[in-house]
This record gives C-alpha cells, sequence and structure tokens, in this order.
C-alpha cells in the first residue's frame, strides 16, 4: 500500500482509540468531536481495507488486523513525538502528559501514595500496569513506547536488552511472616520447619511456583503451598488471620504489616538479596518528563545513589 497519502492525524485517531476503547473519549483526548473523529476512523477503515474496530459490550474492540497495527504505530508516533514534540523544560503545573509504568503489586503500593498527590497537582495523568513477570524486563513495552519504564527485580546490567537502561533503586531481604502467637514462634526456624508449614505466597499468572518453591527443589524438598494470591497485601491478610505463613519482602511488612499483628523473622534458606531496578528505552533517556519521573521514584524508592547502566 502507498503510504503517502496517509494523513498522520488519522493514526493519532486509531492510537486514541486503541488505548481508549471508546469514540467519545478518544475524540476529547485529540480534541475533535465525534463526528470528525469518527470521520477520520472511517477513512483510515477506507484506506487499510478493514473495519479497524468494531462495538462490543466492552467497548470499541480492535480487529486482528488493529491488533496487529497497534504496537508498530504506537513505537512510531512515539519516534515522533521524541524528535518534535519533547520540550526543553517540563513544568508538571500545566502537562497534560500520560506516563505508563510497569511495576510489581509490591512496589506499585510503596509509590502509590507519592504518586497520587503529584498527579493531583496538575493535569498529569498515570496508568500503571502490572508486570508479566516478577523478575523479567518488559523489553517489547518499553521499546515499542506502550510503557515510559519499567520497576522490578530485574537481572543486573550484564543481561539487558541493547537500546535499554538500567538504573538501580535499592536492595533487600525476604522474611518469612506469621502472626503473633503463632506455634512458629516457639522454634528456632529450620530449613526442614520452614518446609512443613502451611504456606501463601504471591504467585504471579501463568506461574505455577514461586522463587521459594524453586529454591526448595534444589534442595530435595517442597513446602506445603496452601494459597497462592497474585497480590502481596492480600497475602498480608491471610497470614495476619489464620495459622498460614509467607515469604516476602521486608520492606513490604515494615510498611503495611504494623497494624496486623505481624512478626517477622529472616528467612532461612539464605537467598541472595532482592536488588529493585528501573529500566527504559534510551530514546526517552535526556527527554525532561521522563527525567521528571524518574528523579520522583528515585527519591521514593531509592536507598542510596544509584549508579545508571546502558545497553549498547
Amino acid at each position: 500500500m502507498n503510504i503517502g497519502g496517509i494523513d498522520l492525524n488519522l493514526l493519532l485517531a486509531f492510537e486514541a482509540l486503541i488505548e481508549e476503547r471508546h469514540v467519545g473519549r478518544a475524540a476529547r483526548r485529540l480534541g475533535l468531536s465525534q463526528p470528525a473523529f469518527s470521520n477520520a476512523i472511517g477513512r483510515l477503515r477506507s484506506r487499510l481495507q478493514d473495519r479497524l474496530f468494531v462495538r462490543s459490550a466492552q467497548g470499541m474492540r480492535p480487529t486482528p488486523r488493529a491488533e496487529q497495527l497497534a504496537d508498530p504505530i504506537r513505537s512510531a508516533l512515539a519516534q515522533l513525538r521524541q524528535t518534535f514534540e519533547a520540550p526543553n523544560t517540563f513544568d508538571p503545573s500545566t502537562s497534560t502528559l500520560r506516563f505508563r509504568i510497569g511495576l510489581s503489586d509490591d512496589v506499585e503500593l510503596r509509590l502509590v501514595s507519592l504518586l497520587s498527590r503529584i498527579m493531583l497537582s496538575g493535569e498529569l495523568q498515570m496508568q500503571t500496569r502490572r508486570l508479566e513477570w516478577l523478575f523479567t524486563v518488559p523489553e517489547a513495552e518499553l521499546r515499542n513506547g506502550t510503557l515510559d519504564l519499567a520497576i522490578g527485580y530485574f537481572p543486573d546490567a550484564r543481561y539487558l536488552a541493547p537500546g535499554l537502561v538500567m538504573e538501580p533503586l535499592s536492595q533487600e531481604g525476604n522474611v518469612v511472616i506469621a502472626r503473633c502467637g503463632h506455634p512458629m514462634w516457639r522454634r528456632r526456624l529450620t530449613v526442614e520447619r520452614f518446609a512443613k508449614l502451611d504456606h501463601a505466597a504471591v504467585i504471579y499468572r501463568n506461574q505455577r511456583w514461586g522463587l521459594i518453591d524453586n529454591e526448595l527443589a534444589s534442595r530435595g524438598r517442597r513446602r506445603r503451598l496452601r494459597l497462592a494470591l497474585p497480590h502481596c497485601l492480600s497475602v498480608l491478610h491471610a497470614v495476619a488471620s489464620s495459622d498460614l505463613v509467607a515469604c516476602i519482602q521486608e520492606s513490604v511488612v515494615e510498611e503495611f504489616g504494623k497494624d496486623l499483628n505481624l512478626r517477622s523473622c529472616p528467612e532461612p534458606l539464605g537467598l541472595p538479596p532482592f536488588v529493585l531496578r528501573m529500566v527504559w528505552h534510551r530514546q526517552r533517556d535526556n527527554d525532561p518528563a521522563q527525567v521528571w519521573l524518574r528523579k520522583l521514584i528515585v527519591s521514593k524508592l531509592g536507598h542510596k545513589a544509584p549508579t545508571t547502566f546502558q545497553a549498547h
């Protein structure tokens, strides 16, 4: 297809609708009337010879062709914005930018108070997205602009894909938690006793076992995993209201476990500490808005001056 006649505004309309899934919201996002927006989508449908979006109970549902086009169009528009729209300075009190961060739920809990205060100070918007895998950098989303940055317990910079930049934020260990009065507290916690307890754990989607299960399996042991939940705060409440125990990040317990009558102790496996790292694409490295956001996150999560690594 000859792309010479495609109006860039049609791609902007496509991007708005693929993200909003609602014609009215997408039109307002571009400052268009609904008829003008619908006309733009109609022109793009005609050019691409595909319906692109169909009405459903969940809103405007993209067709397979639209799904196929979504990431390349986002990536192309992100590069154009970086080239033509990036200002030399950034004023959060007047900006209407939308930031997109991929992170784990424990990090989201620690950031949410800061982000909510900052977002309410102007017209900024923030969208967080749960990481698919706790220890894996979402490389494709960072490259195509679906995510501005990602925060997680990622491997160090030796494993970083080309074009990505990494900044360590903090380091922490895991602790075992149980309610006060739990029989576990009567004796020293050994690996053998730990494995025999009834466990709750944070298990991400598409994962049957967690890090602790893999570590125990390497030692020929298996824990009694009785309750697997997708959110760390749910695990804290489950442990507080039962005889379950859990192994979880120390920072989560310190910040959210105080009012739940929980006790903690070092885990008996001798696991290496978790290093929390922030990753973004080199394309957004010097963008003033992105620099501002990253500094905010470092002020909240960084325990010491980090070192930045860049993959070439």
